[in-house]
């Protein structure tokens, strides 16, 4: 009998060993499986982000262009009203306008004649260059309210006429951006809008403003692209006209040495052919670099590229991981367990320090309300000082309960995450954009001075609409319905200028969704808080 009994036994065990081993292989082969389609899912969704950067940057660079546009049509329509326009008015108004625009770094007007005034900014001022057609120069340091402060070097032998700026405005109608080009008497690349001004068809000046490359290679560096990943905005030909803040210094050096403007080769970057077509994206793969190159819409006139550079484990972080993890994990089922313990770690953390960030909405980004009383309340107090004119929206959006019944909240919060990007890009740099909860959205913005509440806050309200209806596979049902209100008389009280949006709101919405309604056109009575 116990002859008999260790055999059952022993089979019994190995049997037992047999289980345990199979269910470990299991257990290792569905997470091998899952882990490669997880890595897949993972690579295609961060192509997708990606492409959604480069969109965004094309976004946010597209408006800062537009700055030096406005100034050179602004300038351009003045010189076109009359041949009677003073130099000191039109000094004093090219003045206003390089101060209120801090994206243009200078502002140039030439006359046929050859006589010329250049409004530059030099450290915390401004330099100011006049030439008359008989040779005679002035050149002055000014201060920030344009007093002269000093005397300054004036421009040798300058000539407009023969300017990149100049020779492009005088050969189109309308706006027209220059290749990049040097500076007359430094080694730094300019990049110009220029524009003739004519009076009875005949062309009397012409009116060129430079970006400041400077602050939009600081608008490169602050775009979500991850550590390790660059954009730089380059012309067709390769020639760089803007990149991260750290190249500057090797960006003017290569400039000097060469005397021209520097390529993408000078500084070593992995680039492919440029799409052909507007408003274009293309991913290129360099081993394990991926580059994005993505063209301007064609209604924007920049024959620009924006080239995004970035190693294919920082746009999936977390794959290495994984990959070392499933070495282990074919080795014992315990070490599965404990790899995805430390994966879940470490997504734990940086989630915490996010929640942690008391000024940011967790979910968008956004300003929270603390932050938007602090510094929308800020921008408010301020505006009369400034001689600015203000406005404040409220957005809420319609249908948006059917998203999270019908698709669920992760859907929901894709949505909230979409309007967030689509209202950073819809507002002007500056301007206060918040999350209130749930879908309930605020910004505080500047208005230009001839601009009108309603006409900016529809604007914003069908950019947003549209990129969510464009972007969101989920968001076909979803509008937007808008209270605006503008500061009445310098009115500085945010709380009041917040009421008088979301009276407008609530009244809206009952009167007929996905409008824009005044704040201004009705009297702000007793109406329940919009929460």
């Amino acid at each position: 009998m116990f002859s008999r009994k260790l055999p059952t036994r022993s089979r019994g065990y190995f049997i037992a060993i047999g289980v345990v081993v199979g269910i470990v292989l299991l257990q290792a082969g569905a997470t091998i499986a899952g882990v490669v389609l997880a890595s897949r899912q993972l690579d295609a969704a961060a192509l997708d982000t990606y492409g959604y950067v480069g969109d965004l940057t094309e976004e946010r660079v597209a408006r800062y262009a537009e700055s030096a546009r406005d100034v050179v049509v602004g300038t351009a329509q003045q010189l076109s009203r009359t041949d009677e326009v003073t130099r000191e008015d039109l000094t004093a108004s090219v003045q206003e306008r390089l101060k209120r625009e801090p994206t243009v770094r200078a502002v140039y007007i030439g006359w046929p004649d050859g006589a010329y005034l250049v409004l530059r900014r030099v450290g915390t001022g401004f330099a100011q260059y006049t030439g008359a057609a008989d040779g005679t120069v002035t050149a002055d340091l000014l201060d920030t309210t344009f007093e002269p402060v000093a005397d300054t070097d004036p421009l040798e032998d300058y000539d407009p006429r023969v300017r990149p700026w100049y020779v492009a405005g005088s050969s189109e109608s309308g706006t027209v951006w220059t290749d990049p080009y040097l500076e007359f008497d430094t080694s730094n690349t300019l990049e110009s809008v220029a524009q003739a001004a004519t009076v009875h068809g005949r062309e009397t000046a012409v009116v060129g403003a430079d970006l400041n490359l400077d602050m939009l290679g600081g608008v490169l560096d602050d775009l979500p692209y991850g550590d390790g990943a660059e954009a730089f905005i380059l012309t067709p030909t390769e020639q760089v006209i803007a990149a991260p803040t750290s190249y500057a210094d090797e960006l003017r050096a290569i400039a000097a040495a060469a005397d021209r403007v520097p390529t993408a080769s000078d500084l070593g970057l992995e680039h492919s052919d440029p799409p052909t077509r507007a408003d274009a994206t293309e991913f290129t793969r360099s081993g394990s670099v991926i580059l994005l190159d993505r063209t301007f819409p064609g209604e924007e006139k920049l024959d620009w590229v924006i080239h995004i550079t970035a190693d294919e484990s920082q746009l999936s972080s977390g794959l290495g991981d994984l990959g070392r993890t499933l070495g282990w994990v074919t080795g014992a089922s315990l070490l599965i367990v404990i790899g995805a313990v430390v994966f879940a770690l470490r997504l734990r953390h940086p989630l915490k320090r996010m929640r942690e960030r008391a000024t940011m909405d967790p979910l968008t980004g956004l300003a929270n309300r603390p932050e938007l009383m602090r510094r929308g309340g800020r921008l408010v107090a301020g505006a009369r000082s400034r001689g600015d004119r203000m406005m404040v929206t409220m957005l809420d959006l319609d249908g948006f309960k059917g998203i999270n019944d019908e698709y669920g909240h992760d859907a929901g919060d894709r949505v909230l995450i979409g309007v967030a990007m689509a209202l950073r890009s819809a507002v002007r740099e500056g301007d206060v954009v918040a999350r209130l909860g749930g879908d309930e959205f605020v910004t505080v913005q500047v208005l230009r001075r001839r601009a009108d509440a309603v006409t900016v806050a529809e604007r914003v309200r069908s950019d947003v609409e549209r990129e969510l209806q464009t972007r969101i596979d989920v968001a076909g049902s979803v509008g937007l319905t808008m209270g605006v209100a503008e500061a009445i008389d310098g009115e500085t009280d945010l709380r009041a200028l917040l009421t008088r949006a979301d009276t407008a709101l609530i009244r809206g919405k009952q009167m007929g969704k996905g409008e824009v309604y005044d704040g201004n056109s009705c009297p702000s009575e007793d109406v329940p808080a919009h929460d």
